[in-house]
């Protein structure tokens, strides 16, 4: 498998309790008008310090993008066990996922047990709580589709077509990819694929190209079965690989796309799924930008007793605001809310979230309750 270095952000929000404060954001009430007033080097010699308004921490909650996944499973007579370990984690995976407070929706691709047109196939029914409450109950028919987060396209994927398949029936799944949101491509086979990694991008892209920028990731076989009984009869790709089934066309669009990738042959479906599901959620994140949590009991947010501050060991420093994200642009670091006068959320400028990503181990505090520092210009 494929690993990724992370780096964690650790956010604290003091919530202060000062008593009036200096306007940070200000508005014209009659023209509406935005405006920054004060000092722009910080406090005015009256306000309070920040070490006096600090009172009560609160964390703070990373803004992430919705995300959309697409996962298509071989349905052949070999893939039985794979079957069962793909319905086994499919629940923790989105659980993780949504427990990261991602809106994920997630489209399968596969047929319904006893829908396959073969009673040799093996079909899969998710249970709930991604599928649909009982939808798996008895002996069918089954109907696990439970929307908004989960829609089962009823289609069998043979051996050497889950790409096919998966372009094939795009008018199924399409309503399930939303504007703006970060979209995954997952493939489960013991098989390769009869079509190209650039075939595939091709036609997908021919049919939104708004999907560009996805990832695939894909639990396939890394070695074919000839290739891994020649070594030994012991090797794991010689009992669960197909014949000629080395996942080629899956490799490659896994190291395209920066995916996640787990052996078929080891079967052991648990870890992949749970890099996977890191993997959506790191990519999910907006980077440096958090939610506003709520004001204390009894006290009311007031956008313009914002500050945010760095922390690096021993050393801290106060962070100015402006207007907008085009403000970044005069000065050296700063931030922004999304909206001036009810924000929800603080994003830094561009050049302080460079700073932030390189630096391991920086707090953020989002301190509330003392006058707003104004970034100066450079």
């Amino acid at each position: 498998m494929r690993k990724e270095m992370l780096v964690l952000m650790v956010v604290a929000l003091p919530v202060l309790a000062c008593g009036p404060g200096e306007l940070g954001v200000g508005s014209d009430p009659v023209s509406g008008s935005t405006s920054l007033p004060g000092d722009p080097d910080g406090e005015s010699a009256g306000s309070p310090s920040f070490a006096q308004c600090a009172a009560t921490t609160v964390a703070a909650k990373p803004v992430y993008k919705p995300v959309d996944i697409v996962f298509t499973v071989d349905n052949t007579p070999s893939m039985l066990g794979e079957i069962n370990q793909v319905r086994a984690n499919l629940n923790a995976f989105s659980k993780t996922i949504m427990d990261s407070g991602i809106d994920v929706q997630i489209v399968l691709i596969s047929c319904l047990p006893g829908e396959c047109d073969n009673d040799k196939w093996h079909g899969i029914c998710v249970d709930a709580p991604l599928g649909a409450q009982d939808g798996c109950v008895g002996t069918g028919p089954y109907k696990d589709t439970n929307p908004p987060h989960f829609l089962h396209v009823n289609r069998r994927v043979e051996s050497l077509k889950g790409l096919g398949r998966t372009v094939q029936t795009y008018a199924e799944w399409k309503s399930m990819i939303r504007p703006g949101s970060i979209r995954h491509f997952v493939a489960v086979s013991d098989d390769n694929d009869e079509w190209s990694g650039s075939s595939f991008n091709s036609a997908l892209l021919a049919l939104d190209p708004g999907l560009a920028g996805y990832r695939f990731h894909a639990i396939y076989s890394y070695k074919s079965k000839e290739a891994a009984c020649a070594l030994s009869k012991s090797e794991p790709c010689c009992t669960y690989a197909a014949p000629s089934g080395e996942g080629i066309v899956y490799r490659e669009l896994v190291t395209v796309t920066g995916g996640v990738s787990g052996d078929l042959c080891l079967q052991s479906f648990a870890p992949v799924f749970k890099e996977v599901a890191s993997s959506v959620v790191v990519g999910a994140k907006i980077e440096c930008s958090w939610k506003l949590p709520p004001a204390p009991a009894g006290q009311d947010l007031d956008p313009t007793k914002i500050n945010v501050q760095l922390e690096a060991g021993s050393q801290t420093t106060l962070l100015g605001q402006v207007a907008d994200a085009a403000g970044c642009a005069a000065v050296k670091d700063g931030w922004y809310y999304d909206h001036p006068f009810k924000p929800t959320t603080i994003t830094a400028c561009p050049q302080t979230c460079n700073t932030l990503q390189g630096q391991a181990g920086v707090k953020v505090n989002i301190q509330f309750g003392c006058r707003t520092k104004i970034a100066a210009p450079e």
